[in-house]
């Protein structure tokens, strides 16, 4: 196995809190982050890196400069720090609206525009990053597709001959060489005589099986040295009957933008030319995708301005096809890397790759071998071929980007996988996610699955990527219909992975468009979500959103991630998740993540880079810095892994087996399946290594070795964390998750960590110091209590790390009130309950105390009767000129809160809803103040008490403790909500294309407004002295 990645020592980046760009960005290997938390925590505003970005779709070179500006402004003005530009040019796959010629990608004008982005972007202290060419960024436009480094595919004919039959012709020719499309695209380019160029020929023995076609590869006669000018002479052998392939290269011309209207390319237009799909495979390929973005999008002022400001070249997942990827120097780079040529396997390797498993090994392929004893080896030959294929997608395409970006002071971004399930690039992510700057995920594909975000976040961590990041919110049958809770669970399960930078999808161009009606441009054909900005109703609110994001981003990108444990994994091919139902699963147990240990997956390959080592009793110091490795119900194991494993275990390192143990190797070689079967008994018999019958025995197999996480659930829940070392300062961080959805979740954890414990709320930027918890050696023990789908974060510092935050000299080890606090103005304990039980409290100074019952009723008040005041909005009058909604009004006084559909006046109404209502206040002694309780919110919230906006609200969580807010007598409460724009979108008929109208057709409308009863719950209060 060939590797081609090289680690140096990482330095240290530390970005101060008015730092957009890092300086340092393009610098390899990438430096770890240190920001100044401590500072930036309370406002983040100044770094963009760790604010969120927009994916910012822009149709073409055909929009305005002032809207182009307005936009930029409206995302900075949200929260986010910058934007990724993409010319969507209707995603390749609708007609294009204005010709291509004069407004495309690549062109004079779309160049300007992009320099309009740029200066804009600097004015406005943003951050771009930018598509590596139109719609997706896997092409470049060009005028001749049939061309070296463009995608490239092998395809075959076949004769098929009797036993002794003798063939004297010209070969045939390539056959089944359309791929086809995921989504095909509405146009066609001008016709092109792709080239079939002659790769080789063999003759092979066809097999007894009758369900598939079986051929015996001890038989296989590579005849290619045979051919003359295009004719072989063959006679087949008198043992069977026989296949004669001849294989073909050939450029595939894959589609991913229209050129010029009417096919009127020019030479000396690049807007006007086609874009076709680049060679992944080659150094040829990356050149040419390369050259053309310096040539024509980052030429004059606008390199200049990248250098400054842009932080990532990107590249989308992989939606492109092929017959069977091929690149020109397969034959010889395959045989230096496997130690045989591929030509003997080749017919094996042809078929729907990608599609879920059949109940026959080779259902889903053309052909299949078995090996002299008829055992089938065909999965071995083709991971040999997957295999080389992957190193060569490394080596040019990934290291390449990331070589070329760094020459700008950028770094490179893609998607290291594919999406398409049929005739897909059959990528290892985990490994391909080591091999370039910043690895990206996506909610989309990736469908909520935890394990799948963690089946990629080893390989960023193993490569000692600084940044992991996720184009995070596209949901299918969404759009219009997302809501912030479903942003913020789509970044929870993504941080739990590993990912700590969010690219949200995304914000359309706001501005005037051909053939387009009220409310604006729509992109994906009305499908996925999500069309952010003014348009939505609940833009005003979004910047609530954007602080919570920059705020947790700022923890999870400092540093550097520690994780407890590493798992196997090695799949070329990833599970399609979004088209079948079958989702990633990395270890199936609860009970391995609900006693808090953390996990990511690793490639074998990566246990061959220079971090992958053991020091100090954890494996690739310092990050990951794993305390033990697991090998999960694994049917094979290559030798180059299984060799680390040995080293580990020389260390004492504990890797543990669990069911099966593997017993071959995943590759076409006998003598290192000899090898592997050898040297697992051999490794068994290692002290630090265990056989586990099942993944129930694991959590307690690892605590017999003494390894615990450093965040162990001591009530096993699932509470999840993300652990981040920020060593130069001293401070251990503490993301904590409760993955449950529906249900809240309480335990107490034991953290091993140093210095004092702190709580930093991402909502509003406040730092207090935990004041409730003990210790033991090197653990503390914090209870955590957390709703259903909420997340906190605690922090391990050095005292007077957090300045200006004052820490009581003293602090509880023991109580029952359901909320305590600390009190820095009056040095007191604030301890509140709304249960009227007896209470007690123990405190670090031995001192103890301990209330009746109080005589107090805390009862809860429902809140009501309520007046709602909607602001409708609806299209305006001039609907195919201006996309500004209109608004109507309308008032209701309701007695109970229920959806807006079920309002009559409100069944189709989208907007802004304000709920006001009075209650009075006059508590009876003993009751100290009240929490006010909105049951669910299903998009945003605010309240105001007697005028008085009471800050930024957690949405999972929406309590809130309005004590410092009542007045004695009469007082007044006002809550704003706002919506999506589903239900009005359900009603108007907008025409653009039918895809809206399929739209409209097809879903039904969302509960709106509050619908739960509000709720004031009375509390007691009492304060301790310290």
């Amino acid at each position: 196995m060939l590797l081609f990645l090289v680690f140096a020592l990482h330095t240290l980046t530390i970005i101060p809190a008015s730092a957009t760009k890092p300086s340092d960005f393009g610098k390899r290997p990438a430096p770890w982050i240190q920001y100044d938390v401590a500072q930036a925590f309370r406002d983040p505003s100044g770094i963009g890196l760790a604010r969120p970005t927009y994916r910012y779709w822009i149709p073409d070179a055909f929009v305005d400069d002032d809207v182009l500006y307005n936009d930029l402004k409206e995302i900075k003005d949200a929260g986010w720090g910058g934007a990724e530009v993409i010319c969507l040019e209707n995603y390749g796959i609708e007609l294009a609206v204005v010709d291509p010629a004069e407004y495309g990608y690549g062109g004079t004008k779309w160049r300007q525009k992009f320099n309009t982005l740029l200066r804009a972007a600097k004015e406005l202290n943003l951050t771009i990053d930018f598509a590596l060419g139109p719609t997706q960024g896997a092409s470049i436009p060009i005028l001749d597709p049939d061309s070296p480094g463009m995608n490239t595919e092998l395809a075959y004919g076949q004769i098929n001959l009797t036993s002794g039959q003798t063939f004297s012709d010209i070969l045939p020719g390539p056959e089944k060489v359309d791929a086809g499309y995921a989504n095909p695209p509405d146009f066609y380019p001008p016709l092109i005589n792709y080239t079939n160029k002659f790769v080789a020929a063999v003759a092979a023995r066809k097999s007894k099986d009758p369900r598939v076609v079986q051929l015996d590869y001890d038989s296989v006669q590579d005849v290619t040295a045979s051919v003359r000018g295009g004719r072989l002479n063959f006679t087949a052998p008198q043992d069977g009957d026989y296949i004669i392939f001849a294989f073909w290269q050939r450029r595939t011309g894959f589609l991913a933008a229209q050129g010029a209207f009417n096919n009127a390319t020019s030479p000396s237009n690049p807007a006007s030319w086609f874009a076709y799909v680049v060679d992944h495979f080659s150094q040829e390929g990356t050149n040419l995708w390369t050259k053309f973005t310096e040539e024509y999008v980052m030429n004059g002022e606008n390199g200049d301005l990248l250098r400054q400001l842009g932080l990532y070249a990107w590249e989308d997942s992989a939606e492109f096809r092929a017959t069977l990827f091929w690149t020109d120097n397969f034959i010889p780079f395959f045989t230096q890397s496997r130690g045989y040529s591929p030509v003997h396997a080749l017919p094996c390797q042809f078929g729907t790759t990608g599609v879920p498993p059949s109940t026959l090994p080779n259902g889903f392929f053309y052909f299949s071998f078995v090996d002299d004893s008829g055992k089938d080896i065909s999965w071995k030959l083709r991971n040999d071929y997957r295999q080389a294929l992957q190193e060569m997608y490394e080596r040019y395409h990934l290291d390449g980007l990331s070589k070329w970006s760094a020459t700008w002071n950028l770094q490179g971004s893609l998607q290291p996988y594919a999406t398409a399930p049929n005739l897909a690039p059959p990528f290892d992510m985990n490994s391909a996610a080591a091999h370039i700057d910043a690895p990206e995920t996506e909610s989309n594909y990736f469908d909520g699955v935890l394990d799948a975000f963690r089946a990629m976040g080893g390989g960023a961590m193993m490569g000692q990527k600084q940044i992991f990041s996720s184009e995070l919110g596209a949901h299918r049958y969404f759009a219009y219909a997302a809501t912030w809770p479903l942003i913020l669970n789509d970044c929870k399960i993504n941080y739990i992975g590993g990912v700590n930078r969010i690219v949200t999808h995304g914000y359309p161009y706001s501005g005037w468009r051909p053939q387009v009606e009220w409310p604006g441009l729509t992109t994906f054909e009305w499908t996925y979500s999500e069309m952010w900005g003014p348009r939505q109703p609940s833009w005003k609110y979004a910047k609530e959103f954007g602080d919570w994001i920059g705020r947790t981003q700022l923890i999870l990108q400092n540093g550097k991630p520690r994780v407890d444990i590493g798992i196997y994994r090695h799949k070329y091919i990833s599970v399609d998740i979004k088209h079948y139902g079958m989702g990633e699963n990395i270890f199936g147990h609860p009970s391995l993540a609900n006693t808090g240990y953390s996990y990511v997956s690793v490639s074998p390959s990566l246990l061959s880079l220079d971090n992958a080592v053991v020091q100090n009793g954890v494996l690739a110091p310092p990050s990951p810095g794993f305390s033990a490795f697991i090998v999960d119900n694994s049917t094979n194991i290559t030798s180059e892994a299984l060799s680390s494993f040995v080293r580990y275990a020389k260390d004492d390192f504990p890797i543990l087996f669990v069911g099966p143990v593997p017993e071959i190797t995943p590759y076409y070689c006998q003598s290192c399946d000899n090898n592997v079967r050898a040297g697992i008994q051999e490794l068994l018999r290692s002290p630090s290594v265990k056989h586990v019958a099942s993944e129930a025995g694991v959590v307690s197999t690892l605590q017999d070795m003494g390894i615990y996480p450093a965040a162990q659930n001591l009530s096993p829940c699932p509470i999840l964390y993300v652990h981040r070392v920020d060593e130069a300062a001293g401070v251990d961080y503490f993301w904590v998750y409760n993955s449950d959805i529906y249900e809240v979740h309480s335990t107490e954890v034991s953290i091993k960590a140093k210095g004092t414990p702190y709580e930093l709320d991402a909502w509003t930027g406040d730092i207090t110091p935990v004041i409730n918890y003990t210790t033991s050696g090197d653990r503390y023990r914090v209870w955590v209590s957390l709703q259903s789908n909420a997340s906190t974060i605690l922090a391990f510092a050095p005292d007077g790390y957090f300045s200006g935050v004052k820490v009581p000299s003293h602090h509880i080890v023991s109580t029952n009130f359901e909320s305590v606090g600390y009190s820095p103005t009056s040095n007191k304990v604030v301890a509140k309950t709304t249960a009227n039980v007896p209470h007690s409290m123990k405190l670090s100074d031995g001192r103890e105390f301990s209330w009746k019952a109080s005589s107090a009723e805390l009862r809860p008040i429902k809140l009501g009767p309520w007046h709602l005041l909607v602001q409708d909005w609806l299209p305006n009058p001039n609907k195919w000129n201006n996309y500004t909604s209109v608004f109507a009004y309308h008032n209701y006084t309701l007695d109970e809160l229920i959806p807006w559909p079920n309002i009559t006046g409100l069944e189709n109404s989208s907007g802004i809803g304000t709920y006001t209502t009075k209650f009075s206040w006059s508590p009876l002694s003993g009751i100290n103040g009240a929490y006010l309780d909105f049951g669910d919110v299903f998009m945003t919230a605010r309240l105001w008490v007697n005028g008085r906006w009471t800050g930024p609200i957690d949405v999972e969580n929406p309590v809130i403790d309005v004590g410092d807010y009542l007045i004695k007598g009469v007082n007044d409460v006002k809550i704003e909500v706002s919506t999506t724009m589903r239900n009005r979108l359900l009603q108007v008929n907008v025409t653009q294309s039918w895809e809206q109208a399929q739209y409209a057709a097809t879903y039904g409308p969302q509960p709106y407004g509050l619908t739960e009863p509000v709720v004031l719950r009375p509390y007691t209060q009492v304060d301790i002295p310290l």
